[in-house]
């Protein structure tokens, strides 16, 4: 076993997403680890990335709306081309027709916040004994804060524990306090609705305890079937949790490592 067992199973870096992964369902993560992946790309992710990059572009570039617009539009033009299996094209037309209306109400409201020092940032952040750098994106740096942009059609009711740990990292990176702006939309209006994250540290406690566990797991062995089979965990494949959805490959990894018949 090598003093680093992250670096043992071909892992060289975590990030927000692979933490939280880990936290929801260990079976899963453990899975994606061995290799049994399948990307899940829905309309969903290139609106809320076509939004991000048409805010991004207004903020950071002296551009014109229209530019800001068309910067969006690219995002739908290059998955169109890339064509992802199974992807719903009929909700990506959906989806792409809302964005004029929607970068015309919000980008007025990211002016007034004036202009980021960077956008895209990459951060690590390594904690005193850990074996493996944490590393992710800042959508937008400020002077006085992180903000982090999310795209929903349901009203938030606060922030999710997911976004709280993600931001939480980025603020332990950058040593700001960090702030999610949700951009909803339906398809009748829009309107962006920040929150602060609070109790920072205690997420970075959470975030650390996590990566403690998953030293430990990967600990067991070289070999990720026998840490597999060593955990003694279960995976739950039911699909009966929307947050936890496992892809037909990640369901046929799955019985194989955990010796499901």
């Amino acid at each position: 076993m090598k003093n680093n067992p992250f670096e043992a199973h071909g892992i060289k870096t975590l990030s927000p997403t692979a933490i939280n992964k880990f936290r929801r369902s260990p079976t899963r993560w453990l899975t994606n680890v061995a290799g049994y992946y399948e990307s899940q790309y829905k309309p969903a992710f290139t609106y809320g990335n076509a939004i991000e990059q048409g805010i991004t572009h207004a903020v950071m570039v002296d551009s014109t709306f229209d530019e800001c617009v068309e910067k969006a539009m690219n995002e739908f033009d290059r998955v169109r081309k890339a064509k992802p299996y199974g992807y719903d094209f009929d909700m990506h037309n959906k989806k792409q027709n809302r964005v004029h209306d929607v970068l015309a109400e919000i980008i007025p409201l990211y002016k007034k916040l004036g202009v980021p020092v960077e956008a895209q940032l990459e951060v690590f952040w390594t904690f005193e004994d850990s074996p493996i750098e944490i590393r992710g994106f800042i959508d937008l740096l400020y002077e006085d804060c992180v903000r982090d942009i999310k795209t929903t059609s349901v009203r938030p009711k606060g922030v999710s524990d997911d976004y709280c740990l993600q931001l939480a990292f980025y603020s332990q990176a950058v040593a700001l306090p960090p702030v999610v702006d949700y951009i909803y939309t339906t398809t009748k209006a829009q309107e962006l609705i920040s929150y602060d994250v609070l109790d920072v540290q205690e997420r970075i406690k959470d975030i650390k305890r996590i990566v403690n566990k998953m030293t430990r797991l990967l600990s067991l062995s070289d070999d990720i079937e026998e840490v597999c089979y060593l955990s003694c965990l279960e995976p739950n494949l039911s699909n009966d949790n929307f947050y936890d959805f496992w892809t037909p490959t990640e369901i046929e990894g799955a019985k194989k490592l955990f010796d499901i018949k």
